[in-house]
C-alpha cells in the first residue's frame, strides 16, 4: 500500500514539475533518529520534486560536523539540531533556523543505574559536544543536583550506536538516547534513569538550518525545501504504515514493535505549523553560553527566520494538510 501511496504522491507532483526543471541542492540529516525521518519521508515520497527539487540527502554524522558541512558549502539546507546550529552562528558563522519539526527533546538517559544520582563519579555517552545528546545530558545532570563533567562526566562516541556499545562495553554507565534505540536499550535490560521530553522543556532538537546569504540568494529555493519538509510532516503524522517503512529503511531496524512505538512517539510530538521559536532558541544559547560566553549578547531571533512557514501559514496550505 505504501508503494501505491508514492507512486500516487509522484503522479499528483508531475503537473508541478514539468514546467521548470528540477534544481539541485544539497541536504543532509545528522543522526538516524526517529524525528529525522522528516526529511527520509520527503525524498522517499518524492515531495522535494513536487516541488521542482532534486535534493539529494546525505548523512552526516553529529550536529557540529554537519554544521562545518553547511559553513563550507558542502550542505545548502541541513537537517540539524539547534545546539550546533546555533553554537556555530556564535562563533560568528552565517547560519539561522528557517523551520523546526520537533521543538523538545526526545533524549532519554538509559543505562545500567536506576537514578541519576547514581551517575555521580561515572560518565554519560553522548555523540558529540554541543550536540542535542550533550545539551540533554548536562541538563539532567543540572536537574539533579550535579555539575556536568565535574561529578558525571562526558564521553564523546559519535553516533546511538557507539552510546550503544560504549554502555555494553562498560565505557560509560550511561547514554543519551532517542527512539528507536531506547526501545532496542529496553530490550537489552537498560533502565530508563531520566526523560528528558517529560520535563515539557522547549527545545529545537531538529529543524532546518541554512546560511543567510543562501536565503538572499535562493529565496524561493528555501520557500519550496521548506514546503516540502512541512508536507512530509504531516505525511508522517497521517500515514503510520509509510513513516515505519522508511524509519525501516533508514535505521536498519526491522522489529515492528520497536517501528511502531517510534512512530506512535514522534506523530504527537512533531509540530504541524514548524515555527522556530524564541524559547527554544533561548534555550539553547543560554547552554551555549556555558562554553562560549558571546552567546549571552544574541537575541533568539538572530538566528531564526520564519517568512517560509509564515507563507505556508497565510496561504492556508498547512491548513489543507492537517484537514487530509
Amino acid at each position: 500500500m505504501s508503494r501505491l501511496w508514492i507512486a500516487f504522491l509522484l503522479l499528483l507532483s508531475t503537473s508541478d514539475v514539468t514546467a521548470q526543471p528540477l534544481t539541485r541542492v544539497m541536504s543532509g540529516y545528522a543522526a538516524t533518529s526517529g524525528p529525522h525521518a522528516v526529511l527520509w519521508l520527503a525524498r522517499e515520497a518524492g515531495l522535494f520534486e513536487k516541488n521542482g527539487l532534486r535534493t539529494e540527502v546525505a548523512y552526516i554524522r553529529s550536529g557540529s560536523t554537519m554544521g562545518q558541512a553547511l559553513v563550507a558549502g558542502e550542505i545548502q539546507l541541513a537537517q540539524m539540531g539547534g545546539p550546533a546550529a546555533l553554537a556555530a552562528g556564535v562563533a560568528g558563522f552565517d547560519v539561522t533556523m528557517v523551520a523546526v519539526a520537533l521543538n523538545t527533546t526526545p533524549i532519554v538517559i538509559m543505562g545500567k543505574v536506576s537514578k541519576m544520582e547514581e551517575l555521580k563519579g561515572k560518565a554519560i555517552g553522548v555523540t558529540r559536544y554541543g550536540s542535542n545528546t550533550d545539551i540533554s545530558a548536562r541538563f539532567a545532570i543540572r536537574k539533579a543536583g550535579m555539575q556536568p563533567e565535574k561529578d558525571v562526566a562526558l564521553i564523546q562516541l559519535e553516533d546511538y550506536a557507539g552510546i550503544m556499545g560504549g554502555i555494553q562495553s562498560g565505557r560509560i554507565a550511561a547514554g543519551a538516547l532517542a527512539d528507536p534505540f531506547t526501545d532496542h536499550a529496553k530490550k537489552l535490560g537498560y533502565k530508563e534513569i531520566a526523560d528528558i521530553a517529560a520535563l515539557g522543556l522547549e527545545f529545537p532538537f531538529v529543524g532546518i538550518v541554512t546560511k543567510k546569504t543562501f536565503i538572499k540568494e535562493q529565496p524561493d529555493l528555501v520557500q519550496r525545501f521548506v514546503r516540502a519538509y512541512t508536507e512530509s510532516i504531516a505525511l508522517y503524522k497521517n500515514n503510520r504504515e509509510l513513516a515505519k517503512q522508511v524509519t525501516s529503511k533508514y535505521t536498519g531496524i526491522k522489529d515492528p514493535e520497536i517501528l511502531n512505538s517510534t512512530v506512535d512517539f514522534y506523530a504527537p510530538k512533531l509540530a504541524s505549523v514548524p515555527y522556530p521559536t524564541i524559547g527554544g532558541i533561548r534555550f539553547v544559547l543560554d547552554q551555549v553560553a556555558t562554553r562560549d560566553p558571546r552567546a549571552k549578547n544574541f537575541a533568539p531571533e538572530t538566528f531564526m527566520d520564519l517568512r517560509f512557514v509564515k507563507q505556508l501559514e497565510d496561504s492556508g496550505f498547512i491548513q489543507g494538510l492537517n484537514r487530509k
